[in-house]
């Protein structure tokens, strides 16, 4: 055993000198007065063990924790306040380790400080010393510090595979790779050109609290790269971690002739620690491993603080199992998520199973899992260890069952020996299933690490395997953590798709262990809520270090002649979108080479598609770019399924719904789409309450003479000019201004605006940057928010943020969901009606000449207009909750429903002669804003915006025509044009000052043109 002085002085913090002096006793002596059978252990400062405190954390061995958890954490807690000793129980006791505080820390950071400043320059050779002497001695030592591990509770097989996992990493091959990095040489020109890496400095150290002494011995490698280490040990478990830095790692240093104050290790608060790691002027790095939550908020502070954050956190990797795997085998590997009750970051906690092989691997996983018992940490039987978390452990089997998901296993709480009690350390290993990549992103045991034993098998929904393999390697890609992801499959295609399309996380695992340690391969790192912003696999000596050039000059480098001119290597690139279509996208053409629904074709002219479909088959199943879904073309069948309680708008509530607009990143989506287009009654009633308001009849009237003033304006700018694109020059500017009217938010970039969220919202077409587009508009909503909270007025945000800070009606997301349903929807409907009702006037020339001849017409007209090119050709998304009958065609449960109101609008069987424009047409009923409690709020707005710009434009616009050829804008949901080129008659003033400007710059041309004196021909 190793004991570390345990001098006489009873200061707590200071030490005889900044540096400890030769005459200290090292960490290779022994105590004095060394407890039988207790190992002691002080702090170590520069290698050397200095006088400690007079307090004390005691550990208990976890036996004796686990045979009487209540009486054995009693006496810890007794043993910590002084009020018993060692000599009550010394069986039960493992050691202790003297608390330091705030002077030794700073005394620690002084010697790395110094050692660090004359280690950095060392040469390579000596460092490579060093790997060798610890990699040596942890080979020798590695009994030791398995028993030591086991004491601490890690169940042997666990304690013997992480020992041996640190073993492969200091490894020949491992730190052999690492060390080429550190510098290459090359001669070119006269020059040796070195790439070298140069060490950050004073790196300190947070292990986690539960198992520190692996974490220890990987830091350990920053030393490799010339840094010194200050280690902050856990008082939970820091016994294996301080024999780990005492017995191997101290030893290795001076044996490699390392200065002596590379290492320091100290017991004490975490939080007086960090503050002085933050606070101090001597560190560099600041190297934590902990839970994503904490490591957010020091990362943050790191930055704050000038320190570079290297971020070890949590875990929640999955496994997938394809059809072909070796069952036995995965099952083995799947198991090892309940290695140590699941409490390692880098254990599977999700298993994505082929539908085919899921019954049978299930069945299986389930007799071995219910094997698996409770036990001693040195019985080589046992893989579980005792479970803290149980609250957590609790809570997630009580989501599982509350989302419909199957708990095959566990449950209880159980003590040693398998009994059920209430003051037990172990949770029975757990076991779920969920059928549905949908359902299963619901489950927290999905969404969140677990640190218990649970494992959750995912069984997506049967599909073509192209499909299925497309869904499930996104599924794993779009994981939140991103440690290590496993398959397990024998078809060499599916394992290079999942090696070339799973690129979230620090390592892949191909029909191999999860957990065991692979030469080159770190145990550690990697992106997302596993690391840092800059997450990668980590290799600690290389996220310690940073990369520097030098250039020496041997002699005169060559002149050149001269500049070479630039040639591009390559072509400059372009950002493409990322886009997974189902398979059967795009669509066959129908009967007659029309094209399908949602193609391009489509869009540029849907009404003779929509024609033959309510003909033949008005009740379609049909392909679109997210997926399958039934197309409803008749009048009937569309106003009933606005009613039916079985059809749903909240796209949340059935697995078809979340395949709409699922280009959208995942956390936007689900915390955006929380409003009125996507929620159903009651909740779609209150949320329309509160807002309905400010859409009264009487309210909105009161936007005409704003409407009727803005389209004045823009009519003035370009009166003069006979010809422009109504769309940019009117249609646009007029929706946007009306939409921030009634919002009350300060008017961005409308063009800029406008293009994301008409980018966003493109559900058949590949939009690159889409992520990014997205995040923009909610900054936008969060900065629209942020301001009425500021600065309140009669609008309609400033409605919501009362409804949500004051009255508590709407929750934080709602009310950001609200804004942005409102960006999105609430331009387009006036700027569609406006655009295409003017081309609708001006492609029916008859029409247009008996408006102009009674303009009163357009009062009862406008209805006729916006049912014949309807703004909206269909509804949000809607889907069934259950079987719906249409006609003789029953529409099963959970499928997505596209209810076309530009067909529904056009059926004969409502509207005679549906496919001719008859401004004298009555229209009540048409379907153009809607039905039923989804109707459009704005829609008198729309209307009243419609009936100002084509009034005001007919009569300001004289000899109004088409000048080209308008162009309809691609969109799923919305029919609407990007151009509407047109001309008109110039009053003849306006005719003379046209040719005079014309005249002007046709002269100043031939000015230009002709050469000046003096000039050089």
């Amino acid at each position: 055993m190793v004991t570390c002085q345990e001098p006489d002085t009873p200061t707590a913090d200071t030490p005889t000198a900044d540096t400890p002096t030769a005459d200290t006793p090292t960490a290779d002596a022994p105590a004095a007065d060394r407890i039988e059978g207790l190992l002691s252990f002080g702090p170590l400062i520069g290698g050397i063990a200095v006088p400690s405190p007079t307090e004390w954390v005691y550990a208990l061995r976890a036996s004796a924790l686990i045979d009487d958890p209540i009486g054995g954490g009693c006496y810890r807690n007794a043993l910590n306040a002084g009020r018993m000793g060692p000599d009550a129980h010394p069986e039960t006791i493992l050691g202790r380790c003297a608390v330091a505080g705030p002077g030794l820390m700073q005394t620690a950071l002084r010697t790395a400080r110094a050692a660090a400043d004359e280690w950095g320059g060392s040469p390579r050779a000596r460092r490579a010393a060093v790997a060798d002497a610890f990699r040596t001695r942890l080979r020798e030592h590695a009994d030791a510090l398995t028993d030591l591990l086991v004491e601490e509770g890690h169940p042997v097989r666990l304690a013997r595979m992480e020992v041996a996992d640190l073993v492969t990493f200091f490894g020949a091959e491992t730190t052999d790779w690492c060390l080429r990095q550190l510098e290459t040489r090359h001669t070119t020109g006269g020059r040796t050109v070195s790439l070298r890496r140069v060490p950050d400095g004073v790196v300190c150290v947070q292990p986690p609290q539960n198992t520190p002494a692996l974490s220890v011995g990987a830091a350990f490698q920053s030393v490799l790269a010339g840094n010194a280490l200050v280690v902050r040990l856990s008082r939970q478990a820091p016994i294996a971690a301080m024999y780990l830095l005492e017995r191997i790692a101290v030893p290795a240093l001076a044996e490699a002739g390392a200065p002596p104050g590379i290492l320091s290790a100290l017991c004490t608060d975490p939080a007086q620690a960090l503050d002085a790691w933050l606070d101090s002027p001597l560190v560099d790095d600041v190297l934590y491993f902990g839970d994503s939550i904490r490591g957010e908020q020091i990362e943050k502070a790191c930055l704050v603080a000038g320190k570079k954050p290297i971020l070890e956190l949590g875990g929640n990797d999955m496994v997938v199992v394809w059809r072909d795997a070796p069952l036995d085998r995965a099952v083995d590997a799947l198991l090892e998520s309940y290695h140590g009750s699941g409490q390692i970051c880098c254990a599977p906690n999700i298993a994505l199973v082929h539908p085919e092989i899921a019954d049978r691997l299930t069945d299986q996983l389930a007799e071995r899992v219910g094997a698996l018992r409770p036990g001693f940490p040195d019985d080589p039987e046992v893989v579980l260890a005792a479970t803290p978390n149980t609250a957590g452990y609790d809570a997630a089997l009580a989501d599982a069952r509350r989302a419909g998901a199957r708990v095959l296993t566990g449950g209880r709480h159980l003590d040693v020996g398998g009994r059920e009690s209430d003051v037990a350390v172990f949770a029975e290993p757990a076991l779920i299933r969920v059928d549905g990549l949908a359902r299963a992103r619901e489950l927290r045991s999905v969404r969140h690490e677990t640190f218990f034993p649970m494992l959750t098998v995912v069984v997506p929904e049967p599909a073509g395997d192209d499909e299925l393999l497309a869904e499930t390697v996104s599924f794993v890609a779009a994981g939140a953590y991103g440690l290590r992801n496993s398959l397990w499959a024998e078809d060499p295609a599916v394992v290079e798709r999942f090696v070339r399309d799973v690129r979230s996380c620090g390592q892949l695992r191909v029909n191999d262990s999860h957990l065991a340690g692979v030469p080159y391969l770190s145990n550690h790192g990697g992106p997302g809520l596993s690391g840092d912003r800059f997450g990668e696999l980590n290799y600690p000596m290389l996220r310690t270090s940073r990369l520097q050039g030098v250039s020496v000059a041997q002699s005169p480098p060559a002149q050149s002649d001269g500049v070479a001119p630039y040639l591009p290597a390559r072509r400059r690139p372009r950002v493409e979108a990322v886009r997974e279509y189902p398979p059967g996208w795009p669509p066959e053409e129908l009967p007659g080479g029309l094209p399908a629904p949602f193609t391009e074709a489509f869009q540029h002219d849907p009404y003779p598609t929509l024609h033959w479909l309510r003909e033949h088959r008005p009740v379609s199943r049909i392909m679109a770019p997210d997926g399958p879904g039934w197309l409803l073309t008749r009048y009937d069948d569309v106003r009933r399924a606005h009613t039916d309680p079985r059809v749903s708008c909240d796209s949340k509530r059935i697995t078809a719904g979340r395949m709409w607009l699922r280009h959208w990143p995942s956390e936007l989506r689900e915390r955006l789409f929380t409003h009125l287009l996507d929620s159903d009654d009651p909740r779609h009633a209150e949320l329309r309450a509160i807002m309905r308001p400010f859409f009264t009849p009487a309210r909105q009237e009161q936007w005409r003479s704003r409407v009727q003033r803005v389209v004045d304006t823009r009519i003035d700018q370009i009166v003069d000019r006979g010809r422009a694109d109504l769309m940019a020059a009117v249609a646009y500017p007029l929706g946007g201004n009306v939409l921030f009217s009634v919002l009350g938010a300060t008017p961005p970039r409308m063009n800029h605006l406008r293009a994301m969220i008409w980018r966003t919202a493109e559900w058949n077409n590949d939009v690159p940057y889409v992520a990014a587009l997205a995040h923009e508009i909610d900054a936008f909503v969060r900065r629209a928010v942020a301001e009425k909270r500021r600065a309140p007025g009669d609008d309609l945000i400033s409605l919501l943020v009362r409804a949500r800070d004051e009255d508590g009606l709407i929750g934080e997301d709602e009310l950001h969901g609200q804004v942005m349903m409102m960006l999105v929807a609430g331009q387009d409907p006036s700027i569609n009606s406006v655009g295409n009702s003017l081309y609708a006037l001006l492609s029916h020339p008859g029409q247009l000449a008996e408006l102009r001849g009674d303009p009163t017409l357009l009062e009862t007209g406008i209805g006729e207009l916006l049912r014949y090119e309807s703004p909206l050709p269909f509804t949000s998304w809607r889907g069934t909750l259950e079987a719906v009958e249409f006609g003789e065609v029953t529409v099963p449960a959970n499928e997505s429903l596209f209810l076309c109101l530009g067909a529904a609008n056009r059926d004969p069987a409502r509207f005679p002669d549906p496919d001719r424009l008859d401004l004298h047409r009555p229209t009540p009923g048409h379907l153009a804003f809607g039905h039923g409690a989804h109707y459009c709020l704005g829609a008198l707005i729309g209307r009243m915006t419609a009936e100002a710009a084509v009034t005001t434009v007919l009569r300001r616009l004289p000899g109004l025509r088409l000048d080209g050829t308008p162009r309809w804008r691609p969109s799923m949901f919305e029919r609407g044009l990007s151009a509407l080129p047109v001309a008109w008659d110039l009053p003849r003033k306006a005719q003379k000052t046209q040719r005079t400007q014309k005249a002007k710059k046709g002269q100043r041309l031939q000015k230009m043109q002709k050469p000046q004196k003096g000039a050089v021909r």
